[in-house]
């Protein structure tokens, strides 16, 4: 396996994140789905504007979450920022790398853009990992005995806060708040690390089914590369071929799957995909 392989294959998860929660509609329904209502009240969701890499914050975007959003909160400038965390075990740092890269945000504001008032960040964790989460989301709470304390101690104590999303938790009825298509891209999360290739294909099928109760076929086409192609990214020996196979298993339940394949070919999307994979190599190795 060459170095590009192996960057792609460690990087299997972040890119095809990126790739599904890039789109406003995804982004959208998965937070009307995970902020509490008083603070959905403030912000304007239809202001929402994904952050790209540009000649005066690529460096900052290089070492910030994997995608950040503009978004009017109160009427101010604020961002939500969505980081994946994908390892198989319990990563203690991530609170501390969390407000790492917001306290960073802040200081490029002040020191580059001479900004002297901050916008709020929401900080969302999504982790879908095989080991149970069970750290800290609060800084405060790894204080023993941190509310007992007089109020000029808890006062110079900084609030160290994210929101997690635990994926990996989800029971089938969970998915069920969010549109047909989110719950889809959410499982190819959920199942990533399952070994068994009939079961993702089984939850790949039936999610596709009940999306097409409300997209387009157009729609399908797009989200279900994306996820034919996780699928071949999480499983290093599986080829296309394989998954065709274990398609017409199924006894003619998987002809949505096999059309979608088939038009993928036609169209060269497929060929489009590995292109722009690579192009999210090439940024990432600059």
């Amino acid at each position: 396996m060459n170095n590009t392989e192996n960057h792609l294959k460690t990087n299997k998860h972040d890119l095809t994140f990126k790739e599904v929660f890039s789109q406003k509609r995804i982004a959208e329904d998965f937070l009307k789905n995970n902020i509490p209502k008083e603070a959905l009240d403030i912000i304007n969701l239809e202001s929402l504007e994904l952050q790209k890499a540009s000649s005066t914050n690529k460096e900052l975007k290089e070492i910030f979450f994997d995608l950040i959003y503009k978004v009017q909160i109160n009427n101010q400038e604020g961002y939500i920022s969505f980081l994946l965390e994908h390892k198989s075990y319990k990563d203690k740092l991530t609170i501390f790398q969390v407000h790492k890269y917001i306290l960073e945000f802040w200081t490029n504001m002040v020191k580059k853009e001479g900004k002297k008032e901050l916008p709020i960040i929401i900080p969302i964790v999504i982790y879908h990992g095989q080991e149970k989460w069970n750290l800290k989301t609060d800084l405060r709470e790894m204080i023993p005995g941190f509310h007992d304390l007089p109020e000029y101690f808890k006062e110079r104590v900084p609030v160290f806060k994210h929101e997690l999303i635990n994926i990996k938790e989800y029971e089938e009825n969970d998915f069920e708040k969010y549109t047909k298509l989110t719950a889809m891209m959410l499982k190819a999360f959920k199942y990533a690390f399952e070994e068994n290739l009939e079961v993702v294909l089984r939850v790949f099928l039936l999610a596709i089914k009940e999306a097409e109760k409300e997209e387009s076929l157009d729609t399908l086409i797009y989200y279900g590369e994306i996820y034919l192609k996780y699928i071949e990214l999480t499983n290093s020996q599986l080829k296309e071929e394989d998954i065709r196979e274990e398609i017409r298993k199924l006894d003619g339940k998987g002809d949505v799957t096999m059309g979608i394949l088939e038009q993928i070919e036609e169209r060269g999307i497929k060929k489009a995909y590995k292109k722009a994979y690579k192009r999210e190599l090439k940024k990432e190795n600059k």
